[in-house]
């Protein structure tokens, strides 16, 4: 969901000293660095054995292919029922840029599978086509893998139905298929569930959502080029500002807008110098960004290893806001159960007493619902009724001190 954001200047409190940090995610790159601003590195798996990741929670049904460990992914330009037609002569033509689907560098909610969806169609998810009635996403279409072993599937999302994806795969001859699952509750309260179609296994590699806030890592970005880079991603719910060219030691937020594109950070940061033959890091550039748990953070690059040891070197220390030079918006911390039936729960992170305005339209646009809600600063759980609506997609507008936040909500 799209979050306004408000503009704030910060100062460092005296009473937390800077902290001089360094991550690994060794030689070549091979790990990835799930890090907590609050207590430092959390997990580093291995980030070459798996092949394809699940959302778990979200309605988007996100799926990611691992681009670090060269995992490739073309639209095959088939529907479903066409499985059985498809030969290795069909692979012809089809592997190549135009056909090939990326993950999303700016947002951990729409990875590959998902980039085909019709922007016009709020239940096509790209790979499938979700049910309002069964809440059930089945899948349309067909893809063809490449594998960092430069093997060659044909691969479909079969559904989403019963807290479960399943899907198959094959060889394109129609040989050695499978068909596997990768059941949400397995990996309850995590981003992603991750599975590897080399080894035909699930695997539990992240720590819980609400346990990290950065994720140091080789990944591809997508634009202006798509090319692989390494650095730094956000977790979903971790805005962030970049701030140059400022003095470090002096920079503030102030006059910026805080981003949740998960690339805030990235990989930007640093440069190769080829004449000298080292990396170089920017002496001018800071990032502010607000933790899982609701502290603010300053943090600077003070060096990078490279492929050879894969060693960020930063600087952090927690910030505090010092005055609001913009009235703060709306944070959202909670829509349940969605899709709903006769009541919606809304939680919200409220900066301060002001009120909601709260104004419900159908997908026409029309308003078909308006009230105001009575706020306080901190969390508010607000119960809306949604009796009086038939069933179906509509947009939520939330209102206050002149900000706007826009969610969808599935009514039952």
């Amino acid at each position: 969901m799209k979050k306004s954001i408000a503009l704030l200047a910060f100062f460092t409190q005296a009473a937390l000293a800077q902290q001089n940090e360094t991550v690994t995610i060794n030689p070549g790159y091979t790990h990835q660095a799930f890090y907590s601003m609050g207590n430092g590195t959390v997990v580093t798996p291995v980030n070459t054995d798996w092949d394809l990741a699940f959302q778990i929670s979200g309605f988007e049904a996100s799926i990611l292919v691992n681009s670090k460990n060269n995992v490739r992914l073309f639209n095959a330009d088939r529907e479903a029922s066409e499985w059985n037609q498809i030969t290795p002569l069909d692979t012809i033509g089809y592997l190549n840029s135009s056909n090939e689907l990326f993950n999303s560098d700016t947002s951990w909610r729409r990875g590959a599978f998902n980039q085909t969806n019709n922007p016009a169609d709020q239940f096509d998810l790209g790979w499938g086509n979700y049910d309002f009635a069964t809440h059930i996403v089945t899948g349309d279409s067909l893809y063809y893998i490449r594998l960092a072993n430069g093997q060659v599937k044909k691969l479909q999302i079969i559904n989403l139905a019963n807290g479960a994806y399943n899907f198959r795969f094959a060889d394109t001859d129609g040989s050695n298929e499978v068909t596997a699952s990768l059941s949400k509750s397995a990996f309850q309260g995590k981003l992603f569930g991750y599975y590897s179609i080399v080894n035909q296994t699930t695997l539990d590699r992240e720590p819980l959502k609400n346990d990290f806030d950065l994720v140091f890592t080789q990944y591809l970005a997508v634009f202006p080029l798509t090319y692989k880079v390494t650095g730094v991603l956000q977790n979903d719910s971790v805005p962030a500002i970049k701030v140059y060219p400022v003095d470090v030691a002096a920079a503030t937020t102030n006059g910026q807008n805080y981003s949740y594109h998960i690339n805030t950070i990235g990989y930007d940061w640093k440069a190769f110098d080829l004449n000298n033959n080292q990396w170089v890091i920017e002496d001018s550039l800071v990032y502010f960004l607000k933790d899982r748990s609701g502290n603010y953070w300053k943090l600077w690059f003070t060096g990078f290893g490279g492929s050879a040891n894969g060693n960020f070197h930063f600087t952090k220390e927690q910030v505090t806001p010092l005055n609001i030079s913009e009235p703060q918006s709306l944070n959202i911390i909670s829509v349940y159960p969605n899709p709903a039936n006769d009541l919606l729960n809304l939680i919200v992170d409220g900066m301060n007493a002001a009120a909601i305005q709260l104004i419900i339209a159908d997908m026409s646009g029309r308003k078909v619902q308006e009230q105001t809600l009575t706020n306080h600063a901190g969390w508010n759980h607000h119960q809306i009724n949604l009796k009086k609506l038939t069933g179906g997609m509509y947009s939520v507008q939330l209102i206050s001190e002149g900000y706007i936040t826009m969610l969808k909500v599935m009514k039952e």
